[in-house]
């Protein structure tokens, strides 16, 4: 609810006001009315309501609750002669982000006194729920061409970042590829190291077993040689004894 104070519903009369309170030279000696007058800075930051029902110039205690906040007043815009046209009307979005701003005709806008207190009003006007969705947004001279140049940098940067993404990604797919192929590579070669270990170890297995064998051969063969040697040892001293007692027996017939 709003505090009244004065100027806009003054500028809707100019002129009428300029014959009221005539004075010589550019200023007046104006005396403001509380119940009728408002003052533009007041307006600024108020918030407009909508009803599809209509509305008398007053209304009960807790009655607003039933209106749409539609959002407040941005701004004004005045004709040469001083008349208030339209105010700029900030509707849709949240704490300011998705807003956009509509222009409200100052004669559509009704001033409803909050019940019997004529210093408090609402700023209301009737409207239903598609023609608010169907506003025109209001748009300030050279704001167009700007928000074309915005719309059109942001598609070129769009753009680029779409040619970035779409080249990062055929880098990361190639460099994945590459990164399989060098796995695969590093794989095989693992494996045909493994394999070479594995045959070599097997040919240092058998050249081990084939010098156990040779060992064990040698070892026989020494074993043999000895049995052998020993054999004739053991037969060359049979074959002395017995060359000696033949000896003995041939000198002692011979002394006989």
């Amino acid at each position: 609810m709003l505090t009244t104070t004065a100027i806009i519903l003054s500028l809707s009369s100019a002129g009428a006001m300029a014959a009221e309170h005539a004075m010589d030279g550019a200023f007046s000696d104006y005396q403001v009315e509380a119940q009728t007058d408002l003052f533009a800075s007041d307006l600024l930051g108020a918030r407009i309501y909508a009803t599809e029902t209509e509305v008398g110039d007053t209304i009960e205690a807790g009655a607003q609750q039933e209106w749409d906040d539609l959002g407040e007043i941005n701004d004004m815009i005045l004709s040469p002669d001083g008349m208030v046209q339209v105010v700029i009307l900030g509707i849709g979005g949240f704490l300011g982000l998705g807003e956009r701003d509509v222009a409200v005709d100052m004669n559509q806008i009704k001033i409803v006194r909050g019940g019997a207190d004529a210093t408090d009003y609402f700023l209301v006007i009737n409207a239903s729920q598609e023609a608010i969705e169907n506003a025109p947004e209001f748009t300030r001279a050279g704001e167009g061409a700007m928000a074309e140049d915005a719309a059109a940098e942001t598609g070129e940067a769009m753009n680029e970042a779409e040619a970035t993404a779409e080249t990062a990604a055929e880098e990361t797919e190639q460099a994945a590829e590459e990164a399989a192929t060098d796995v695969e590579q590093a794989a095989e070669e693992t494996e045909q190291a493994a394999e070479d270990a594995a045959n070599e170890a097997a040919d240092a297995a058998a050249d081990a077993g084939q010098a156990a064998e040779d060992v064990a051969n040698d070892a026989e063969q020494a074993v043999e040689g000895a049995a052998n040697e020993a054999e004739q040892a053991v037969e060359g001293a049979t074959d002395g004894s017995a060359t000696m007692e033949g000896e003995g027996e041939t000198t002692t017939e011979t002394q006989n």
